[in-house]
């Protein structure tokens, strides 16, 4: 993660109506409605009342991730007349969240703060944070225009607790050379878990030390479960309330380990470790496996590792265990306004917000990382200007996630402890690589995330 801080100075205030235009791209701020006056408390001082207001906006994004985002506030801030906001990289998503309920409660808090998906319970128990839907009035944003499955893993309650930004789902990219090379159709990927095996089979019998890898990562298993239609915690996921059970060891999960382990038994799972993302990509750069599951967030720099290493990838949806696709659930995170902050600061996120979201924004976005845009205006633009003619690895994973149902299951889980369940899950994937009975693991792994739940449910009362 990159050491650059994402910190921008020495802006001077411009217009709203002025349009931009920096390297290629034009920032409109037509259509941008101010919220000011419309926030917080009747008593405080809102924008209309002060020349000035920075805010900071702590995220948890680097490389060239982190960058585009300092450009953007950037950007914002170029076109406002009395808003700065100044991205901050505050090292990982854990840290991020970590850092900004610490500064809520020491009465210094961030204008935003950008908290993974894994961290939306914790975020929500904390009382850090006041909810976007309460913050912009409804006539400023049409949520209406929203992408559906995005929206609904941040709706808690019927409540939009924060604002959906770098949302991503899970997908397969694979080496098209190697397909053609090994005799199979590099137009159609594997699609079922039987299919990577059979797949493999014929890579490995080409020449190809392996046929798949991926980073030893929960995420994942969260995926296959939810194709499966299967809850990974007991109150409809974790959304009817503090979940106490977990199905980490039901049906549903024991295909999806015992694949892994035949996988690896016969010798075509390239492991990398635990929450390995830079081990697996450079095992399908270097052509040890020609698929890897990844995260839609990196298509442009996997198309391009592929190119640089002299062979064509394209992207597909990650494969299922048995035919059936109820849906993924999305990954990556959202932005979050944090209680205690003056009125003015308030109003300043909230109308970042409202131009971070409006469809230009987001179609920039979406070009120059992978995550989805998440408004479906976006989505109608890119369509209509040939984009996904263009750049049908982009298509994919949205069809993915669109195409899914509306379950409990779908919409992804809600716990406290999310990411103490998450380095079971890995730590039991492990053990089944290491030659353990499938259900053994499983049934210690049930035990060991039941009680982290039951522990945090005692820590809240």
């Amino acid at each position: 993660m990159s050491n650059d801080s994402g910190r921008v100075t020495d802006r001077l205030p411009v217009s709203r109506r002025r349009v931009l235009k920096q390297t290629g791209v034009v920032t409109s701020v037509a259509g941008l409605t101010s919220v000011a006056g419309c926030l917080g408390d009747d008593d405080g001082e809102g924008l209309d009342d002060v020349d000035s207001v920075e805010i900071e906006f702590w995220h948890g994004l680097g490389g060239d991730l982190g960058q585009m985002v300092s450009d953007l506030a950037e950007d914002f801030s170029d076109q406002s007349d009395v808003i700065t906001v100044d991205a901050i990289e505050q090292g990982t998503y854990r840290e991020t969240m970590n850092q900004t309920i610490n500064a809520v409660r020491a009465g210094n808090p961030p204008g935003l703060s950008q908290i993974f998906e894994v961290g939306t319970k914790q975020a929500l128990d904390s009382d850090a944070f006041v909810p976007v839907e309460d913050i912009i009035p409804e006539d400023q944003i049409d949520f209406d225009n929203f992408v559906d499955p995005v929206l609904d893993y941040y709706r808690v309650d019927g409540t939009l607790n924060s604002m959906p930004f770098n949302s991503s789902n899970a997908l397969m990219m694979y080496n098209k050379t190697a397909f053609e090379e090994a005799g199979l159709d590099p137009e159609s990927p594997p699609e079922t878990f039987q299919d990577v095996i059979d797949y493999s089979e014929e890579l490995m019998d080409a020449g190809y030390n392996y046929g798949i890898t991926w980073p030893n990562h929960s995420w994942f298993v969260e995926q296959w479960f939810a194709l499966q239609d299967q809850e990974f915690v007991n109150e409809s996921n974790g959304r009817n309330g503090n979940p106490t059970e977990t199905y980490i060891d039901s049906d549903a999960g024991m295909t999806v380990f015992e694949w892994w382990q035949e996988l690896d038994e016969m010798g075509a799972y390239l492991s990398t470790g635990i929450e390995a993302w830079g081990e697996a990509q450079q095992g399908f750069f270097t052509q040890e496996a020609p698929m890897v599951l990844y995260s839609t967030s990196s298509i442009n720099p996997m198309l391009q590792g592929a190119e640089d290493n002299d062979f064509e990838a394209a992207a597909a949806r990650i494969p299922s265990p048995g035919g059936d696709r109820a849906g993924v659930t999305i990954g990556g995170g959202s932005v979050w306004i944090p209680d205690g902050q003056e009125q003015a600061e308030q109003e300043a996120a909230a109308e970042f917000l409202v131009w971070l979201t409006e469809p230009e924004q987001q179609e920039r976005w979406h070009r120059g990382t992978g995550y989805f845009p998440v408004r479906e205006e976006s989505i109608e633009n890119l369509e209509s200007e040939g984009f996904y003619d263009e750049n049908p690895d982009f298509r994919v994973a949205l069809d993915q996630l669109q195409e899914g149902q509306d379950t409990p299951a779908t919409r992804g889980a809600l716990m406290g402890p999310f990411l103490d369940a998450r380095t079971t899950v890995a730590e039991s994937a492990v053990s089944v690589l290491d030659g353990q009975p499938v259900e053994e693991v499983l049934q210690g792994a049930a035990d060991d995330i039941e009680e982290s739940l039951e522990d945090y449910i005692e820590r809240q009362n």
